[in-house]
């Protein structure tokens, strides 16, 4: 068990590794609260151990055991022998709410996966090297649906990108903004907010954008947005028909080739002089950073095949590839790129 969580890396520290056995321990207690629906159950109203132990086929005293440990990293309350939910668990945890988070909490932890890791290192192939959409899916409707309960935080951070990309709410007056593989759709909405006369297509699967509806009423946008049932990798869109368009996370699990093939069909949909902006972790040159990005390139090894966290001169090279000029870094903890549809004239021919 750990003894206070610390790093220090000039001199050696046992707590630092007993600070992750401990966190991979209450991934583990967690995991088995949402498998056993203890969450769930608790909010029908089932309390105590003998009651949630035989609702579930489970032994008193491992359900005993499991609850305790629940309330020790914070997900449930006991009060002498009844045991009631913490507010992220009521709110996350708990089938049939909107918000509910359980079934894309399992498949972040991707527990059969990370446990090969080691593997998929020496082999090079991914757990899942099918589509990355597909096998993400059910995480990003999660994500989207927990979103409607915390979007105002996320739009204010979504703000503070918007700014840093110099678009004012002065200058985003009939902004056609496209945004693909839209999620929760937030960074798109919080521009949207910036002036009525925004528009907003908003592209994904099926199963997201129910919450994406959702999140652009609470936002107060639904009239500026239009949802639109679609795959990143196969856009169908018109030439010229938007001034912005937004890609999020999307980039990282695709290939440098996927990418290339996305970023052209942005660039055939831009008008002159129109905006590409990716929104997704991007690395230092060194790999070193920034923040906590060099732990995504775990998930693009377990997930994508082919997928990496690209640096800037990767994205730029890539952007570049099909004609957007002007590739520019702006300074994030994640990662924030963008570029311009500058259509380059003609060279004159000077014969007569």
């Amino acid at each position: 068990m750990p003894r206070r969580a610390t790093r220090v890396d000039d001199v050696p520290n046992r707590d630092v590794l007993d600070d992750i056995s401990f966190g991979l321990s209450k991934a583990a207690i967690l995991k088995a609260a949402i498998e056993l629906e203890i969450f769930t159950r608790i909010a029908e109203g089932h309390r105590t151990v003998p009651a949630l132990a035989r609702l579930g086929g489970m032994t008193e005293r491992g359900t005993r055991v499991l609850l305790d440990a629940l309330c020790f990293i914070g997900m449930l309350t006991k009060q002498r022998t009844e045991y009631g939910l913490a507010p992220t668990a009521e709110v996350f945890l708990v089938k049939g709410k909107p918000s509910y988070f359980g079934d894309a909490t399992l498949g972040d932890f991707a527990w059969d996966a990370r446990g090969q890791l080691s593997k998929i290192i020496r082999s090079g192939k991914a757990i899942q090297p099918t589509a990355f959409i597909d096998a993400f899916e059910p995480i990003w409707a999660g994500i989207a649906a927990s979103a409607l309960v915390d979007w105002q935080k996320q739009a204010e951070s979504a703000s503070a990108l918007w700014d840093k990309l110099g678009i004012t709410p002065e200058n985003a007056k009939g902004l056609r903004v496209l945004d693909v593989a839209c999620g929760a759709g937030i960074l798109a909405f919080a521009l949207a907010k910036r002036h009525p006369s925004v528009r907003v297509t908003a592209i994904d699967r099926a199963m997201v954008l129910p919450y994406t509806k959702q999140i652009a009423e609470a936002m107060g946008v639904a009239s500026q947005v239009t949802t639109v049932v679609g795959d990143a990798l196969n856009l169908e869109v018109r030439a010229g028909a938007f001034d912005l368009v937004l890609f999020g996370n999307i980039t990282g699990y695709a290939s440098p080739e996927q990418n290339v093939g996305m970023f052209r069909k942005a660039y055939e949909a831009l008008a002159k002089e129109g905006r590409i902006v990716i929104a997704a972790p991007s690395a230092d040159e060194d790999h070193k950073g920034p923040g906590e990005v060099p732990m995504v390139g775990i998930e693009m090894l377990l997930f994508s095949h082919d997928g990496d966290i690209y640096t800037l001169a990767e994205y730029r090279g890539m952007l570049e590839a099909v004609g957007f000029s002007e590739v520019t870094s702006h300074k994030d903890d994640w990662g924030l790129i963008s570029a311009r549809r500058i259509e380059t004239p003609p060279p004159k021919n000077d014969k007569p």
